[in-house]
């Protein structure tokens, strides 16, 4: 099945490597959520809930692997990367042939994966926004819940539920958010990332109430949202004052 993924490829790293948005506080707030997570501490703004220094990790949206080789680094046990996207994961398994790091890769849709082991961390930086309605979220949560060991611990990071659509935007950042449609509990949105040349892909924006009720549902014992947080450098930069006055990323953690 091919996925709006399939044309981007490769030049999705570019993304991350030199969007603002993604080098700056989306690294660091998944780097805070997930090494909390693998270690059994506290992610700034959250609270503490056990953990698995060097534990096993499911990282699904994986995409090419970024945030894959980030935590397989980071001293995981092991690293399994499940993304929708044959390309996306293609490029991922060209960059672990370059730099063997001991990850696996799979192609598969997270809604419909099922349980494919006991995992200390499920990891999944922009995945429910690819949710398009309540079932699609209801199938994610259940995913992530079911792939988790007794206590463990997931890690998200999706679009702030609280962004305020009349506040400052994150196009200064790096992504513009068009919203598209209205739909019950979110909007559909085009989102445009500012690379050279601009990578733009449809996605949804999710308020906090159906994103925390799939997660309960789901059978996590506690969710929660975590501030994004900046780099040391950022914190003191006035570039980023938009951005404290309105977030447009949130980490999001559960534990089962």
């Amino acid at each position: 099945m091919r996925t709006q993924y399939d044309d981007i490829g490769q030049s999705y790293e570019r993304l991350k490597r030199e969007m603002p948005l993604a080098k700056g506080p989306e690294r660091a707030t998944v780097e805070a959520l997930t090494g909390a997570a693998l270690t059994g501490g506290t992610p700034a703004g959250g609270t503490p809930a056990g953990g698995a220094a060097g534990g096993s990790v499911l990282d699904l949206a994986c995409g090419t692997g970024w945030y894959s080789r980030i935590i397989a680094r980071a001293g995981a046990a092991s690293v399994l990367g499940v993304d929708i996207s044959e390309e996306m994961v293609a490029a991922a398994e060209r960059a672990e042939a370059r730099e063997p790091l001991g990850i696996r890769y799979k192609v598969h849709d997270a809604r419909t994966l099922g349980v494919i082991g006991r995992f200390d961390l499920v990891n999944a930086v922009w995945l429910l926004c690819y949710a398009r309605d309540r079932s699609d979220l209801a199938a994610m949560a259940r995913t992530i819940h079911d792939n988790l060991a007794p206590g463990g611990v997931y890690t998200g990071l999706e679009m702030n539920p609280r962004f305020d659509w009349a506040g400052p935007k994150a196009t200064k950042y790096g992504l513009t958010h068009r919203p598209d449609a209205d739909f019950p509990g979110g909007k559909e949105l085009t989102v445009t990332a500012h690379v050279d040349p601009p990578i733009s892909f449809q996605a949804c924006f999710w308020e906090e109430e159906p994103v925390v009720t799939a997660l309960r549902e789901a059978g996590f014992r506690s969710v929660e949202l975590v501030p994004a947080v900046l780099t040391a450098d950022q914190a003191a930069d006035p570039f980023w004052d938009d951005f404290r006055a309105n977030p447009p990323i949130v980490g999001i953690r559960a534990v089962k």
